[in-house]
């Protein structure tokens, strides 16, 4: 241990004198004394204000090459030993992720291990206040839909080199198991299904997304309806924070936050702070928590402490910060490892398919549903069971061939024989596990809903049926790309979610929003949370796109509100959200969110302009292709 705190001293000190050597260097060499003395550096806005938060902030700050030039020494003479690029060809490729934007980066980062992240840190810290666009934004694979791992400065690639899986192994009862940020998700659960285990909270995106990313973003999926985020399954997490030090982060009782908070550093002084707020704001932030079961919005502060502050000074519940850098996107620190708890797979399930031919029918169903503690209860449009029919062909890739010919077999014939050539509105699927029925069964539940508005619920049993259903869910985001191949299936409107009850009526407002904007969306999601997941066809290269984008942003974001939900259920803020966070919540929350933010980064060094304090304008970030 002496070794290693010996280590990192050194490393601290090596890179504070090698930050101001270079710095001394290429100032003397690049700019005139002259001109030095004519343009003095300004220190970083801690806070900056903002007139209304719903509208993009004027805070962007002006890129500058002398900074982002000196990185690439400044970090070598510092002992960062993974990556750095500034080659035109990486930073066009780290320009853009899944979302509808597109910012390119001044250098590419990609750590060997938490080292070399806290090299990072420490040399981007030191030289913020002369620099003040020097900043650091962790991204894993890239698949996040609302921009937060785009930026105009440094990428931290924690995907190329942080990928190693730890051993599984039981604790406490559970089967957990730890990795780096760079693990793939589709990697970690090949491991646990050895051990019949799985992580619930499993993203639709799985197979191409981390398990850093997920937890950065606090991913959900179908079982989430059940079991939750990634935020409840984990366990501890290791961060590096504003001073370049890592922190294993993980639930304190009382007893131990106060020997916390008497410390002197990063990880005492953010505790201390966090508690501070919750402890003087407690009615407004729990009046402030959405009314929706899922939310990627804001800080969750009303997640920190399990129970009231007067019970935790009792000695009860645990002040947990693991909740909060869940889903901050890397704009409270960076995520170096990553401890996770999971579950048995459930082994005696049981689905129930319902057509909703009535769309008002929908959220009377689901309400019904929920009453059986279902394991997840999925949906999908007409216009996607319409895409499966017409593009038969896709489905080839995804199964054998024998398969492939059965599936599709059992999708005709459940359109023309047993629907009657009539496309449902909603076709709900609701997984039920015989553990929780009791004595009930699922013929029995089937009866049920029929009684309650599902007319024609069943229990679906054949295997090759459940995965025809299963197959159109999935696909349900691909297929809309074949209506127009001259556009793209634009997310930004994807993540709204309302009480289930409000569904249907919600749902008609969305058919009416499409069509005022002339605009088609296959619609998909997780019926049981409420939360609609659709993605506009949009052609990217028409000038108009931008401004379209803002206006409908305006009316969905409004209308989802409308109706008691959110505008993010699960995929987060990023450069999309952040500047509606207003829609959600009051002035006097967001200033907590923005409290929390620069208690966690006083340098603005992570992320910056995710979350809280809008940063990039969203018209002028949207990429301008398909």
């Amino acid at each position: 241990m002496a070794t290693k705190k010996a280590a990192k001293k050194t490393t601290r000190k090596t890179a504070k004198k090698a930050v101001k050597k270079v710095t001394k260097k290429a100032v003397q060499k690049t700019v005139s004394k002259k001109k030095c003395a004519a343009k003095k550096p300004t220190a970083r806005s801690t806070s900056p204000k903002v007139k209304n938060p719903g509208e993009q902030a004027a805070t962007h700050l002006k890129r500058e090459p002398l900074g982002h030039l000196l990185v690439e020494k400044m970090l070598r003479e510092a002992g960062f030993r993974g990556g750095i690029s500034t080659n035109k060809d990486v930073l066009e490729k780290y320009s853009t992720d899944e979302s509808i934007f597109s910012i390119k980066p001044q250098i590419v980062v990609q750590p060997k291990d938490q080292k070399d992240v806290e090299t990072a840190v420490q040399v981007i810290a030191e030289k913020t206040a002369q620099f003040p666009s020097l900043s650091l934004t962790p991204r894993a694979a890239g698949t996040g839909l609302s921009g937060g791992s785009l930026t105009d400065s440094i990428v931290v690639d924690v995907c190329t080199h942080m990928k190693d899986i730890g051993e599984i192994r039981k604790s406490r009862g559970y089967t957990m198991f730890t990795c780096q940020p760079g693990a793939m998700w589709k990697d970690v659960e090949k491991k646990l299904k050895k051990e019949n285990v799985y992580l619930p909270p499993y993203p639709a995106s799985k197979d191409i997304c981390t398990i850093g990313g997920s937890v950065a973003n606090n991913a959900a999926g179908p079982d989430s309806l059940r079991f939750g985020h990634c935020a409840d399954w984990v366990e501890s997490l290791d961060v590096t924070l504003y001073d370049a030090k890592t922190y294993t982060i993980k639930p304190l009782n009382y007893k131990e936050l106060k020997t916390l908070i008497k410390k002197n550093n990063a990880y005492a002084t953010i505790a201390k702070e966090v508690f501070r707020i919750i402890s003087e704001n407690e009615k407004t932030i729990e009046k402030a928590k959405p009314k929706t079961k899922k939310n990627s919005a804001g800080f969750p502060l009303w997640n920190v402490l399990d129970v009231s502050v007067t019970n935790f000074k009792r000695g009860n519940g645990f002040f947990d910060l693991t909740r909060l850098i869940s889903g901050s996107q890397g704009t409270i620190g960076i995520i170096t490892s990553v401890t996770m708890r999971t579950r048995p797979i459930a082994d005696d399930t049981q689905l129930v398919v319902v057509p909703v031919f009535d769309l008002m029918d929908a959220g009377a169903v689901i309400v019904k549903a929920l009453e059986f503690n279902p394991i997840n209860v999925e949906l999908f449009d007409g216009l996607t069971f319409d895409l499966a029919l017409k593009n038969p062909q896709f489905f080839k890739d995804r199964l054998s061939k024998l398969d492939y010919y059965k599936v599709l077999l059992t999708m005709y014939t459940t359109y023309h024989v047993r629907y009657g050539r009539k496309t449902p509105d909603f076709t709900l699927l609701i997984t039920l596990d015989k553990k929780q029925l009791g004595s009930r069964t699922a013929a029995g539940i089937a009866k049920t809903l029929q009684e309650n508005r599902g007319k024609r619920a069943r229990v679906v049993s054949n295997p090759i049926e459940q995965e025809m259903f299963w197959q159109v869910r999935r696909a349900s985001y691909t297929l809309s790309k074949f209506q127009d191949d001259k556009k793209r299936p634009a997310a930004f409107l994807e993540d709204m979610t309302v009480p289930p009850d409000n569904l249907s009526k919600f749902f008609v407002e969305i058919k009416k929003l499409l069509k005022k904007y002339n605009v088609t969306a296959a619609v998909h999601g997780h019926g049981g949370n409420g939360h609609l997941h659709f993605y506009p066809l949009l052609d990217f290269t028409n000038k108009t796109t931008p401004q379209l984008v803002e206006k409908m942003c305006e009316d969905f974001f409004d209308t989802a509100c409308k109706f008691g939900g959110n505008i993010c259920g699960e995929h987060n803020d990023g450069i999309i959200r952040t500047p509606h966070l207003n829609k959600m919540f009051n002035k006097k929350t967001l200033e907590m969110f923005r409290e929390v933010e620069h208690i966690a980064d006083p340098n603005d060094i992570f992320n910056p302009g995710k979350k809280v304090n809008p940063r990039f304008d969203v018209k002028e970030s949207i990429r301008k292709t398909n």
